[in-house]
C-alpha cells in the first residue's frame, strides 16, 4: 500500500493532494472542487442548479454543499448527482455528519459521499458509519495510516451502519 501512495503522491513528496480514500482504498484523486463544470469536477450546488437549468451535461459533475444548509434541498436531484461533497471547515464542526446520515439513510442516496476540508484519520471510521465513502484528507494526514482507522472496532452498539 505504501508503494502505491508513494507512486501517485505529489512530486514534492508532501501532502495528500494527489490521492484520496474511496471505498476504503487509496486511489488517485478523482474529484476536484472547481468553479467550472467538467467531468470529475465538484461545483457549488447553486452553480450546478444554474447549469442544469441551462441544459448543460452534468452527469459526471458533482456538487459541494455547505454544512449550514438543509440537505433536503438536494433530494429532488439525488438521482442526477454522482458525488456530493460535504464540508468539514474544522475537525470540531460535525454538522456534515448529520447531513451524510440524512442523505444516505433517510433519503437513500447511493452515490459517492465525499468528506472535504479538515478531514483527519481519527474521524474516518465515524464518517463511514454515517454514509461517507470518499475522503479528501487534510494534507498532513498519511493515507496509509488512515486506512487502519476503518478496522479500529469490530462491533458497534449504536445503530447498524
Amino acid at each position: 500500500m505504501r508503494e502505491l501512495f508513494d507512486s501517485i503522491r505529489e512530486p514534492s513528496g508532501s501532502g495528500t493532494g494527489a490521492v484520496m480514500i474511496l471505498d476504503k482504498r487509496i486511489v488517485a484523486r478523482r474529484y476536484e472542487l472547481s468553479d467550472s463544470a467538467r467531468p470529475g469536477a465538484i461545483v457549488p450546488f447553486a452553480t450546478w442548479l444554474e447549469l442544469k437549468t441551462k441544459g448543460e451535461e452534468l452527469s459526471q459533475v458533482g456538487v459541494s454543499f455547505p454544512n449550514d444548509k438543509d440537505v433536503a434541498a438536494l433530494v429532488p436531484h439525488l438521482a442526477d448527482l454522482p458525488v456530493i461533497a460535504l464540508s468539514f471547515p474544522n475537525y470540531r464542526d460535525g454538522r456534515a455528519y448529520s447531513q451524510a446520515r440524512k442523505l444516505s439513510h433517510l433519503f437513500g442516496y447511493r452515490g459517492t459521499l465525499l468528506a472535504v476540508g479538515d478531514v483527519l484519520r481519527d474521524q474516518l471510521l465515524y464518517m463511514s458509519r454515517v454514509g461517507f465513502n470518499a475522503f479528501h484528507l487534510r494534507d498532513d494526514q498519511d493515507p496509509v495510516a488512515a486506512l487502519r482507522a476503518f478496522s479500529l472496532f469490530s462491533a458497534f452498539y449504536q445503530y447498524p451502519s
